[in-house]
């Protein structure tokens, strides 16, 4: 099997924080510049003609950090909310308040739950207008989770549009493939090399909308169970170990697993996620980042074995009305190489909000750092949120520390 070379990212400078969207209102010709700014300064993903430099290993000390957001959904809501005069969509606005989050990490993931088809786009089959891409790239992300449940709802063909489409706009995607061919030469995995460190990243799901994967296309998505389009209780042990071999015979600093697992709006953990999670635990994983129920869920994190699992990070972007489905976290990991190893050093995570147009007061929707968007409140900001959505924000924060971090009974 053909090795890939890794993905080498050359940062674009990082924006401070203190960017307050909702209520200082930036003028479009601003606007398009500080995205065409951020497009430019991003790396191309490295093919395997590019001449590339020597890789030199971080030192003792050195740090890496990585940021996770969850789910990615564009509704008809959304669309109207990002909707111009002239007819396009400009989504930059709706992430402006997160945005320092996203871009406050060496690298960023989140789970894009939309195909990329071409225009007109339709929703209801989960298609999404290119300048999604343009947005994220904007705010700060680096990677996106492409192996998920909508990740075929368009056909092979709209797996394949939605690759260019993601790589065309200077991001890298995690657990798809456009072919069997790509599957093999990729191995599987990508491997990311930032800071000195060397990332692998690997992304499965649990289906892939209860469809079935036509013949020949078997590996184009990354699978976590044999009966992938039934009822999710054969782990496929064989292709995920074969996978994870593959990566441990790369000898990354430290590997990422993406899982699109679980149940939607049930924050319960299966018996055979908790095999997943053993057996990937077991087989050089370091981190899991779960997304697919749309609510947030339980951190279980060992500093001492280095290891993190995150059950679900929520929804980024989703203006689904079910409790809970309009929040989510941004989780940010601290990696330090010492010893000759990258270890899991810290984490922290930031609740994240979206508000409505009515909450906004701009009629379009808008995601709210929750954390300081309740201290601007509570310092008497000028341009402060209302009572009520003051109010709402320290529900969602209390809510979401408890699912992170549950009481034992």
């Amino acid at each position: 099997m053909e090795q890939p070379r890794a993905v080498r990212r050359r940062r674009r400078r990082r924006r401070p924080g203190g960017i307050w969207i909702l209520f200082l209102l930036v003028a479009a010709g601003l606007v398009f510049s500080v995205v065409q700014y951020r497009r430019d300064m991003k790396a191309p993903v490295q093919t395997a003609t590019a001449p590339t430099e020597p890789f030199a290993a971080a030192g003792e000390g050195e740090k890496i950090t990585i940021a996770a957001a969850g789910d990615i959904n564009i509704s008809r809501e959304l669309l109207q909310s990002a909707r111009q005069a002239d007819g396009t969509y400009d989504f930059t606005n709706i992430f402006m308040g997160v945005s320092p989050l996203l871009s406050g990490a060496d690298l960023t993931v989140a789970d894009l739950e939309v195909n990329f088809c071409g225009e007109p786009c339709d929703p209801d089959a989960y298609q999404a207008p290119e300048s999604l891409l343009e947005a994220l790239s904007a705010s700060g992300v680096d990677l996106v989770q492409t192996a998920n449940t909508v990740s075929v709802y368009n056909g092979i063909a709209g797996l394949s549009s939605t690759l260019e489409a993601v790589e065309r706009f200077g991001l890298t995607p995690v657990g798809t493939f456009a072919t069997g061919e790509a599957y093999e030469q990729s191995g599987g995995y990508t491997i990311v090399e930032e800071k000195g460190f060397r990332i692998a990243f690997v992304a499965f799901t649990k289906g892939v909308g209860n469809l079935k994967l036509p013949e020949g296309s078997e590996h184009c998505v990354n699978l976590l169970y044999k009966d992938y389009n039934t009822t999710y209780q054969e782990v496929d042990t064989q292709g995920i170990q074969v996978v994870l071999g593959r990566v441990q015979g790369e000898n990354p600093d430290i590997t990422v697993a993406l899982l699109h697992w679980g149940s939607e709006y049930d924050d319960e953990v299966s018996k055979t996620q908790e095999e997943i999670r053993k057996l990937m635990l077991e087989n050089g994983v370091d981190v899991i980042l779960g997304t697919h129920s749309h609510l947030v869920g339980e951190i279980d994190a060992d500093l001492g074995a280095g290891s993190l699992t995150a059950f679900s990070l929520g929804n980024l972007l989703s203006v689904d009305e079910t409790s809970g489905a309009n929040q989510g976290i941004v989780l940010k990991l601290e990696f330090t190489m010492s010893g000759g190893e990258a270890k899991l050093t810290d984490y922290t995570y930031e609740p994240v909000y979206l508000a409505k147009g009515e909450e906004t007061g701009t009629g379009r929707y808008a995601l709210l750092d929750t954390s300081k968007v309740i201290s601007l409140y509570e310092s008497s900001y000028i341009d402060r949120v209302t009572q009520e959505v003051y109010e709402s924000l320290c529900k969602s924060r209390d809510k979401v520390a408890k699912l992170v971090y549950p009481t034992e009974e």
